[in-house]
Order: C-alpha cells, then sequence, then structure tokens
C-alpha cells in the first residue's frame, strides 16, 4: 500500500503545514515537524530502493527548516518521488 497524501490526512495538523511550505511562508516548529513526520512515512515506504532513497532516508531526522525540507523535495524530485 502506498504512502497516503496530505490532503487526505485528518488530524487537522499536515495541511496548514504544506499549504505553508507551498505558498511560501514562513513554517513555525510544530509545521516542521509535521511535515519531517510526512515525509519520513513517505520516504519509508518499501517500494522505494536505491542509494539515493537511503540518503533521503538518513536526512529526514535532520528537516528542521524550511530550507532543509525544500532540499530534500528536491533531492526526492530527482529520482522520481513527490509527496507533495
Amino acid at each position: 500500500m502506498a504512502p497516503g497524501f496530505w490532503m487526505y490526512e485528518t488530524t487537522g495538523a499536515l495541511r496548514p503545514a504544506v499549504e505553508a511550505y507551498l505558498n511560501g511562508e514562513q513554517m513555525t516548529g510544530e509545521q516542521i515537524a509535521a511535515m519531517r513526520a510526512y515525509l519520513r512515512q513517505w520516504i519509508a515506504d518499501t517500494a522505494w530502493t536505491g542509494m539515493a532513497v537511503t540518503n533521503l532516508r538518513e536526512a529526514i531526522d535532520r528537516l528542521d527548516s524550511r530550507g532543509a525540507i525544500n532540499a530534500w523535495l528536491e533531492l526526492a524530485d530527482q529520482i522520481g518521488i513527490d509527496p507533495l
């Protein structure tokens, strides 16, 4: 089963985080944590394999800013992973 998309999340914590990111807004610590948790469940999916995926998995705990999230998503996009 593939990881879930953010627009279907039901707690209400993730949508504001993703929207802040997508709109280029400043993100709170809670929003960054929500994005990190979301991206963690995406990259943990066993469908993704390879050294680039391993690197993304290892980097997930270092996503502590909007810039770090952006860089991580750019790397993910380069290997065909688009969680947004």
